[in-house]
């Protein structure tokens, strides 16, 4: 965006000095489209850098999404008395939670698992855990 504050009016005092010094028709035509060209490229970066932006902020948002989904799903199976949450992982990578550890039975594995589910934005789970061998 700032070169375009900058190309845009360089190119049109030079296309006006030239102009007003009685420069032929063939160098103002060449001067106006060198202006023109330099104008369309200063669009077409600001457009890519624009573009960059948005794509780098929809990841970011993503990520905070995946980290806040995390942290819910944690604090759900926390706050379960039954379940040792201590041996329980929890990731989150676009809305998918990998539930991950060791768990004291069968019943346990089903019940972190419903309890992930409960939280806003879990668009599915992957299950990893595992009963542990006494």
């Amino acid at each position: 965006m700032k070169n375009l504050k900058m190309v845009l009016p360089a190119s049109l005092i030079a296309l006006s000095m030239l102009t007003i010094s009685g420069c032929s028709e063939a160098e103002t035509e060449k001067a106006k489209s060198k202006a023109e060209n330099a104008m369309q490229e200063t669009k077409d970066t600001a457009q890519k850098a624009q573009s960059y932006t948005e794509d780098k902020a929809e990841e970011a948002a993503e990520y905070v999404d995946d980290a806040v989904i995390t942290t819910k799903v944690k604090a759900v199976i926390f706050e379960d008395d039954n379940l040792s949450s201590m041996n329980i992982n929890v990731e989150t990578s676009n809305g998918i939670v990998q539930l991950s550890g060791f768990v004291e039975s069968e019943a346990d594995i089903d019940t972190a698992e419903n309890l992930a589910s409960t939280v806003k934005g879990v668009k599915d789970i992957e299950n990893n855990l595992q009963v542990r061998a006494e």
